[in-house]
This record gives structure tokens, C-alpha cells and sequence, in this order.
């Protein structure tokens, strides 16, 4: 009986994890252009940003230095939301939130992506990007 319930708890934990990995790899890997702007705050730009996602790696640039801040690291999707992590090293000299870290709204279409992210002064992040 016990001998089961080992090979049981095994067996289970086995499809959890095939589960996971499978839920990465959906994730359309490629280059993304697009633009990037911040709303709902007075002067707010709106950058041409490129992302390249190369599961679990990313990295990007902006033609506005730091607008969006967004360098490199690892992510995380599940066909709801993006999370990032940003391994990039930054200065202090700038406006953190915009780094491209943390857990984004993910919206798919076909070769396009949006996703975004809302902040409690009511500014939101949002980037548009299309697959190359």
C-alpha cells in the first residue's frame, strides 16, 4: 500500500511539472517591434521599443534611453500574464517603474502582443508590440 501511494505521488508530481513546461513553451518565441508609452501622465512619450524572447530569456532597447528601461532577463508567461524578471544593472539616476520587471496583463493576436501593467495614481504602462 505504501509502495503505491509513493509511485502515486510520483506519477502526480510528474504531470504537474510536465504541465508547467508545457505551459512555457506556447509562448511564440521571436523579435518584437512595436512602441511603448506610459499613459495618463502629463509629457509621457511614446518610445519604439524592439523585445527579443527566447524562452525564458529576453532582452530589449528603446530608442529613449530608459523609456522604457529594458536590458535583459528571464520570463514567464501563461497566456494571462507576462512576468519579468530584469537582471539588468541600472543606476539610480531615473524612474524605476520603468523597468521592464514584474507581472504585465498579456493580450495575443495572432503576431501581436500587448501587454500592460496599472499603477494606484492611475498611470499605465503599455507596450504594443508585433512579431517580425
Amino acid at each position: 500500500m505504501k509502495s503505491a501511494l509513493f509511485i502515486l505521488t510520483i506519477l502526480s508530481l510528474g504531470f504537474v511539472a510536465c504541465e508547467k513546461d508545457s505551459d512555457n513553451n506556447y509562448f511564440p518565441n521571436g523579435i518584437y517591434k512595436g512602441s511603448f508609452k506610459r499613459y495618463n501622465v502629463a509629457g509621457s512619450q511614446e518610445a519604439q521599443v524592439t523585445i527579443s524572447f527566447d524562452y525564458p530569456n529576453w532582452s530589449g532597447s528603446s530608442n529613449i534611453s530608459r523609456y522604457p528601461a529594458l536590458g535583459k532577463g528571464t520570463f514567464y508567461s501563461d497566456n494571462e500574464v507576462l512576468k519579468f524578471k530584469n537582471t539588468s544593472v541600472w543606476t539610480a539616476d531615473f524612474d524605476w517603474t520603468l523597468i521592464l520587471d514584474g507581472a504585465y496583463i498579456e493580450n495575443r493576436k495572432g503576431d501581436s502582443l500587448i501587454f500592460t501593467r496599472s499603477y494606484g495614481d492611475g498611470a499605465v504602462d503599455m507596450y504594443k508590440l508585433k512579431k517580425q
